[in-house]
């Protein structure tokens, strides 16, 4: 058990994460044996063609291309790495409260919905879904690491930047907004300071209303495809369409090209990434692991409802991931008993062969 430990420590399984983030990151930035069109080509959507939802980390590389002439997969390419490095030093940071459990610490680094889901579809490696990851780490991580009065202060100087220069770079971010405010809440102790980081959020009613006024049009899309045609790339027909683009092509993905199979591993991927985790961290509050404010115990789950208006986007794996790692940023954030955490560990110790679940474990994940 004592070389067992070792293995499975902390640092340990952070260095593996990081080596195949490296090593698939590499593959992507420097050779063509993982290029996918499929998120790769939206990184270049800018505002040549006027103000546009998305558009803005690809402007900021217009901008810099005009005087530099930096080839654009080690542009994107660094500043995804860089992102994934810092998603998983938050991580880290978060996992080291529950360093007494190995079991727990694989459950949570090795999650296949987490870090590891761009290792899992090496296609999405360039989604900017990683922005919309890294504020809600980060958030966690801030919350975890100071006190409420830094952390209000962090909070407008940092995570509200974070929030909306993220919203400008893909529209997504405005349905996770519900679960920043409910791990602010949950934080927070007094009426006084609740209302004072809500002031804050309303804040981002801006960048909100911009993204709904200039969705796309069909004249914008046309117009920058021509425009990036020198970088060899073409944008999905979805900008052109906004909001009836998606919700059409909901309806005809799910009831016209969806089977009763894709429906039953939907079902069972939502379960296993989802609902399985969920229990998990309910059962945490039930024995006082985690301790939940009075008023939000039966109602917080209502601030995860928006997040699920992201299923009216066609590529479910990403959708699943996104509202997996709020719900376990969500959970982690919250008051912990690590006393009781450790007595909790102590029982299940007494009663399973703490090596062959670890083993079984992993293999099934």
């Amino acid at each position: 058990m004592k070389y067992l430990n070792k293995f499975f420590s902390l640092e340990i399984m952070i260095f593996v994460i990081i080596l195949i983030i490296s090593i698939y990151s590499y593959l992507h930035i420097f050779t063509n044996s993982l290029h996918s069109s499929y998120s790769y080509s939206e990184l270049f959507i800018n505002y040549q063609a006027g103000f546009i939802r998305r558009g803005l980390l690809g402007e900021i590389f217009w901008q810099i291309n005009k005087y530099f002439f930096i080839d654009p997969k080690i542009f994107f390419g660094f500043i995804y790495y860089i992102l994934y490095l810092l998603q998983i030093y938050f991580l880290y940071y978060i996992c080291k409260f529950y360093q007494t459990s190995k079991f727990f610490l694989i459950f949570v680094i090795f999650a296949p919905q987490l870090i590891l889901f761009p290792i899992y579809d090496h296609k999405i490696f360039f989604l900017k879904d990683i922005f919309i990851k890294f504020t809600i780490f980060f958030h966690g991580y801030l919350i975890l690491k100071y006190d409420k009065i830094k952390y209000l202060k962090l909070f407008k100087l940092l995570v509200l930047p974070c929030l909306a220069i993220s919203i400008l770079i893909h529209e997504y971010q405005i349905l996770f907004l519900s679960v920043h405010i409910l791990i602010s809440i949950s934080y927070l102790k007094t009426i006084l300071e609740i209302k004072k980081i809500l002031k804050y959020y309303f804040i981002l009613i801006i960048p909100i209303l911009l993204i709904f006024l200039f969705l796309g049009n069909q004249d914008q899309y046309n117009q920058l495809n021509e425009i990036l045609s020198i970088f060899n790339v073409e944008l999905h027909a979805q900008l052109a369409g906004g909001f009836k683009s998606h919700l059409g092509g909901f309806y005809k993905w799910h009831f016209y090209y969806f089977s009763y199979r894709d429906f039953i591993n939907l079902f069972f991927s939502i379960l296993l990434s989802i609902l399985i985790p969920i229990i998990i961290f309910e059962n945490f509050i039930r024995i006082k692991i985690y301790s939940l404010k009075n008023f939000l115990k039966n109602r917080y789950l209502y601030f995860f409802l928006p997040t699920f208006i992201s299923f009216l986007a066609l590529d479910h794996g990403r959708n699943i991931s996104l509202i997996a790692s709020h719900f376990f940023i969500f959970y982690m954030t919250l008051q912990f008993n690590k006393k009781t955490f450790i007595e909790f560990q102590r029982k299940i110790n007494e009663k399973i062969n703490y090596f062959f679940l670890i083993i079984l474990f992993l293999f099934f994940y």
